[in-house]
């Protein structure tokens, strides 16, 4: 199935739709956070928390989100997730001053936790509606078109903050993701897709077997060195606006990185997305390890500029590899909570990128986070390289 009959398939431009918009208010919760705890008047200490418990609550939660759905069916956990979620945020901003830190901490915890997995579902809806060339194609077309969410939602979402305040801003992002979490529920394809029969025994037994899959143990482990590895390059890229004087520059960087994987990922869906996904990995990944070790020792912005947005041409393309890649080797009843389990892995990577990298900003400089961030994605490949032929004998 050519790229474009994957778009034009029935079910997909509404399920596409549903699954960019889900990732609007989901590029901003974390600065949004941090802003209404500023505006209570506590530390950036405590700001910084708050969005650090959202991504960790996000991290545990989604894969056990993933398990509930493989059991009882898309329809019935989005319809929950997205009232929890809805009332989680609106009790965030109206936790007053003087409330203790803990407090914060929890209801940012229980934010992130009960965040709708539609990423995740989408992609399930996509695997069983379409045939693997298809998939490919849109997976990676949808890693490509979620640059343009997390570029548009920060810039509208915290627009709106400094209009009508942080607890509105927050307030309006919960209703955007009760919204769509209802909606993505209501399709006919998701209420299509129920959970597993009490009655079929084997695909119980399947729905508990994701991490009992090598391929998805490998595929993991990919997940969270290509986190490592963003979460050091964000770094990086403040860093080393910072090193030049040019401090405001970071976004412009930030823009041209999200631009390049843009442009990349649409490149990659017309040509090439439809060929062998598992064999296309490690050369993603050994062009990222080289051009992002590079990116550290240019001279200058211009040239970091141009290096950020040639390495960011592999990112949507690397993400289409990985999703197609997890559908071909996920357990059929597992295939959502691999899924989440993925995202998990990228989010509590990024996270310790981010600590690792500022370390090594601070003993050695710029350049060594965009090094260390090479470094991850050169073990990613060399891991791919070595246990990939093994586990696809395994899983065959």
């Amino acid at each position: 199935m050519s790229p474009a009959a994957a778009v034009r398939a029935p079910g997909v431009p509404r399920t596409l739709a549903l699954a960019l918009l889900s990732r609007v208010p989901l590029s901003a919760i974390g600065l949004l956070l941090v802003l209404q705890v500023r505006h209570l008047g506590h530390s950036y200490t405590l700001a910084g928390a708050c969005s650090g418990a959202c991504a960790l609550g996000m991290a545990i939660g989604s894969p056990v989100l993933g398990r509930m759905i493989d059991r009882a069916g898309q329809a019935a956990v989005l319809s929950v997730t997205g009232g929890a979620v809805v009332a989680a945020m609106a009790l965030f901003t109206i936790i007053p001053a003087g409330a203790p830190a803990p407090l914060f901490l929890l209801v940012a915890l229980l934010v992130g936790a009960c965040q709708p997995p539609v990423g995740s579902c989408v992609r399930v809806l996509w695997r069983r509606m379409l045939d693997g060339p298809g998939f490919s194609a849109l997976v990676t077309l949808d890693a490509s078109l979620q640059e343009l969410a997390f570029l548009s939602g920060p810039l509208l979402l915290i627009g709106l903050a400094s209009g009508i305040g942080a607890a509105g801003a927050l307030a309006v992002t919960a209703a955007i993701t009760g919204v769509v979490a209802a909606l993505f529920a209501l399709l006919p394809e998701t209420r299509r897709l129920g959970g597993v029969e009490p009655r079929d025994a084997h695909a119980t037994e399947a729905a508990e077997r994701a991490l009992h899959s090598g391929g998805v143990r490998l595929l993991l482990l990919v997940a969270a060195l290509m986190g490592i590895a963003f979460g050091a390059t964000e770094l990086g890229l403040v860093t080393t606006a910072d090193h030049h004087g040019a401090r405001g520059a970071s976004g412009i960087l930030f823009a041209l990185w999200g631009v390049g994987s843009f442009i990349g990922g649409i490149v990659w869906t017309r040509s090439v997305a439809s060929r062998d996904q598992a064999a296309a990995m490690p050369w993603l990944l050994l062009v990222l390890g080289i051009t992002s070790a590079l990116i550290g020792a240019l001279p200058t912005m211009v040239l970091v500029g141009v290096g950020i947005a040639l390495a960011g041409a592999a990112v949507a393309p690397l993400f289409g590899v990985l999703y197609s890649t997890m559908g071909d080797v996920s357990p059929p009843g597992a295939l959502t909570e691999a899924f989440t389990l993925e995202t998990s892995a990228i989010t509590a990577g990024i996270a310790l990128g981010s600590a690792v990298a500022g370390a090594a900003a601070s003993a050695f400089g710029a350049p060594a986070t965009f090094v260390f961030a090479g470094a991850a994605f050169l073990v990613a490949c060399a891991a791919v390289r070595l246990l990939g032929p093994g586990v696809s004998r395994a899983t065959a």
